[in-house]
């Protein structure tokens, strides 16, 4: 699947609501091994506000468990649970739909007496070239002129409606768009910045997708050396106006941008989450898209209820869950998680299929995890609040898990047949990804790493020097938790060096006594 230029922006990163929380003094470290003990000094942070573990990956007790049972915000690393749960309960070939109908006659030389219907399946990955091809698909099947409107039904998904600006007020942020029966490019578009070879001293700025009725008044300076914070030296204003030409055109937009841009810099993207929301967005991108795939369409894009009747007369089939569980781990992607997590509410569309909801994938994929998890007594370490689902992204203050349960969860899909599926969508430390930064375990882990305010995390796999396979859990919640990032690459440089030296015992033996 071709990956989209914004797809790393639309990781939350280091952004997020304040984390609130009342700083706790520094206490003693317990029994931490030596250099996590030095680690966790070294923060200034309390051993209350960290969980660590680190499991055999197979099966087995924990080598170590620092506040295992703790449950705290697990930020990004919560993708793990709906991933994984994606992967077993769905399979990795499992695909989207993406549904047309006719709501007319179609003459032999391509002209629909009516209007055409599409129907959203919540493809997480429908982004331009996927929508691109879709549209090739129909002037193939013979359309090339909609007389009608193209209306569009998204009842696959049940939501509320979604305000980007709740979360951390950064409502331009591609990591706050919200889940969409038909998602379109992430919602997201691209303003691309460059030196204008025809235009010496200025910068040629262009906008990816082109939108109808939308306007981009861009005047950047070419200024300074060094590229340094190139987006802090730009200020960008988003405005929409009344509608000029009737209810069949959208009302205008204008982006207007001003600043200074280093030579320095040469070309850069700027992702951001399409102001007007999913629908306007539609508006905008799908006749653009027809009329670039040599289509006419005389009505306009608006909300439509699918004909029960209608045979479907064209299905476009999106890339297969595997890989796009990759791009969802690899790069952090909230609004693909998202897709996901209400699509386990809804694995198959089928005439009369109530809507999914939020509360029927919580359960769903809460139920689930908690199965997967309990031991010959009975007893899950997900039980209660040791697991709480908000919407499966991570980009949630609500959502809550357990070193312990996120630890035994990771056991569990170790054991299951689509381990490898999920292994190969982690990000490899120190080589991509989100884990790209860990540059001391480089090549020896895959990891999945969590950021927001007050939060930082990390859960994932390591090799250690024995040629065991460590599961690695680290969860720290507090309003310093990135002063104590050192302390997880620690955690996963301890996990690693697990064969004895010559003139000590075995670590992991010893690591067991102590405790």
């Amino acid at each position: 699947m071709l990956r989209p230029p914004w797809l790393g922006a639309l990781t939350l990163g280091l952004l997020g609501a304040p984390f609130v929380a009342r700083a706790a003094e520094p206490s003693p470290p317990g029994a931490l091994p030596p250099p996590l003990a030095a680690a966790l000094k070294a923060s200034g942070l309390p051993a209350s506000a960290v969980s660590l573990l680190v499991l055999p990956a197979e099966d087995g007790p924990p080598r170590l468990a620092h506040e295992a049972d703790t449950v705290r915000q697990p930020a990004s690393v919560a993708k793990l649970f709906t991933t994984g749960a994606a992967l077993q309960r769905l399979g990795p070939a499992y695909t989207w739909h993406t549904d047309v109908a006719l709501g007319g006659p179609l003459s032999a030389d391509g002209v629909l007496a009516g209007p055409l219907h599409l129907r959203g399946g919540g493809d997480p990955g429908l982004v331009l070239e996927q929508i691109g091809l879709m549209m090739a698909r129909w002037r193939e099947a013979g359309l090339k002129e909609i007389q009608g409107d193209l209306l569009i039904d998204r009842s696959a998904f049940n939501v509320p409606p979604h305000d980007p600006t709740t979360f951390d007020g950064q409502g331009l942020k591609p990591y706050n768009a919200g889940p969409d029966a038909l998602l379109l490019n992430h919602q997201a578009i691209v303003l691309r910045l460059r030196p204008d070879s025809a235009r010496p001293g200025w910068a040629k700025v262009s906008l990816s997708p082109p939108l109808d009725g939308v306007t981009l008044d861009a005047e950047v300076v070419l200024q300074g050396e060094a590229c340094g914070d190139w987006r802090g030296r730009l200020a960008l204003r988003t405005e929409t106006g009344p509608t000029l030409n009737g209810p069949s055109h959208p009302a205008p937009w204008t982006l207007t941008l001003r600043g200074a841009y280093a030579p320095a810099c040469g070309e850069r993207d700027w992702p951001l989450l399409w102001p007007g929301g999913g629908t306007d967005l539609a508006e905008r991108l799908l006749p653009r898209l027809w009329r670039d795939a040599g289509g006419t369409l005389h009505g306009r894009v608006r909300a439509g209820d699918w004909p029960a009747t209608a045979p479907v007369w064209a299905s476009w089939v999106s890339p297969a869950l595997g890989p796009q569980v990759r791009d969802i781990n690899k790069f952090s992607n909230n609004v693909m998680a998202r897709q996901l997590f209400l699509t386990l509410a809804q694995p198959a569309m089928a005439p009369g299929q109530p809507p999914a909801t939020l509360a029927q994938a919580r359960e769903l994929l809460g139920q689930h995890v908690r199965e997967a998890t309990r031991d010959a007594q009975g007893r899950s370490p997900c039980d209660g609040p040791a697991l709480v689902l908000d919407n499966g992204s991570g980009l949630s203050r609500l959502e809550r898990s357990s070193a312990a349960c996120l630890g035994r969860w990771l056991q569990a899909v170790w054991r299951s047949p689509v381990m490898p599926e999920l292994l190969a969508s982690l990000p490899v430390s120190g080589v991509d990804g989100t884990a790209r930064r860990l540059g001391s375990v480089a090549g020896r882990a895959h990891l999945k790493t969590g950021s927001l305010d007050g939060v930082a995390s990390i859960a994932g796999v390591a090799d250690g020097d024995s040629g065991r396979r460590w599961v690695v859990v680290g969860l720290i919640n507090h309003p310093q938790a990135d002063a104590a990032r050192p302390l997880l690459e620690a955690l996963v440089a301890w996990a690693l060096h697990d064969a004895p030296s010559p003139n000590e015992g075995d670590p992991v033996k010893s690591a067991q006594e102590t405790r």
